[in-house]
């Protein structure tokens, strides 16, 4: 994996403890839905990185799943009415009616012939100086990583659509990869993804991502809110970044956030970006969670503060961009 650069946290700098703290081995775990599973343990690396953190050198290791084709069991060829019993030599022999001793026959039909998904054996590696901290909840999941034993990033799908949950507004775009992040993201066939984010206000930031996106204050632009079928067809990601004190003031109504699963429900793709428990307060995880929780990654209340970690997720089957 490349060698990775410190990525400065989003939200006021004031509150972050700036020191450089040594981090202890983290661990990723990669499950791949349906059909395959991937384990990863990673530790930081070690000392004389640019993340200025000491550890162990990393490793994975992962397995996957193989599927198999159904298999049929008839009922006992001696038929209906009779039973078996053994001799004294241990040997089934048939009592009963001797007309029914002719075996059934079955038609076990068809065995379809499915092919085996596309699987990409790739990775990545985030690195964070403070962060919030995700739960994973349900069968959306299928990767996470962890810092400091604790998940905060995730990938998951919703129906088709696809999406990344992060716990730290300056991981989105920003990851080290050899995996096809935004193309699966955007699931547009390889095209170059438009991207619409919003839900933070000229408090909030500062912004860490660079790429080409239309930007849209706190809300949804109110020609897509109620019409998600509109906003498939304008934009391939969008990303909502959860702002600091703004819940039931500014912050996105219900119906927004209910056009945004909808938004997934139509095979979009999003980044879903908490922050730490100080930055955001009580209200604002509640306000985040209307999307975190039903994707099964909802924020904490927490905040890890440690200066420069990296986690990493050893893909041993990332799906395959559409």
């Amino acid at each position: 994996m490349a060698a990775m650069t410190a990525l400065a946290a989003c939200g006021d700098d004031s509150g972050r403890d700036t020191e450089t703290s040594q981090s202890t081995i983290t661990t990723a775990t990669a499950t791949a839905t349906a059909t395959a599973t991937a384990t990863a343990t990673a530790t930081d690396p070690t000392g004389g990185d640019s993340l200025g953190s000491s550890g162990a050198e990393g490793s994975g290791s992962g397995t996957a799943a193989q599927t198999t084709s159904p298999t049929t069991t008839g009922p006992d060829s001696t038929g209906t009415g009779t039973t078996a019993a053994l001799d004294d030599t241990g040997v089934a022999t048939s009592t009963g009616d001797a007309t029914t001793d002719e075996p059934i026959k079955f038609d076990a039909g068809t065995l379809l012939d499915i092919p085996p998904p596309v699987c990409l054996q790739c990775g990545l590696t985030i690195a964070s100086q403070q962060s919030g901290v995700l739960g994973v909840e349900g069968q959306n999941i299928f990767a996470t990583a962890k810092l400091m034993d604790q998940v905060v990033y995730a990938l998951g799908t919703y129906g088709p659509g696809r999406f990344i949950a992060s716990a730290d507004s300056s991981l989105p775009f920003n990851e080290v990869s050899d995996c096809p992040i935004t193309d699966w993201l955007a699931g547009n066939g390889g095209g170059a993804a438009k991207i619409l984010y919003f839900g933070w206000g000229p408090s909030d930031g500062p912004k860490q991502w660079n790429v080409p996106a239309d930007a849209s204050g706190f809300h949804l632009p109110a020609q897509y809110v109620g019409n998600a079928t509109l906003l498939k067809q304008d934009y391939d990601i969008v990303m909502y970044l959860e702002g600091s004190g703004q819940f039931g003031t500014e912050a996105p109504t219900d119906q927004e956030m209910t056009t945004l699963l909808d938004y997934l429900g139509k095979g979009g793709g999003m980044y879903i970006s908490s922050e730490f428990y100080g930055y955001l307060n009580d209200a604002d995880i509640t306000s985040v969670n209307r999307l975190l929780t039903p994707l099964g990654a909802p924020a904490k209340p927490l905040n890890l503060n440690w200066g420069n970690v990296d986690g990493n997720i050893d893909f041993e089957c990332f799906p395959e961009p559409q």
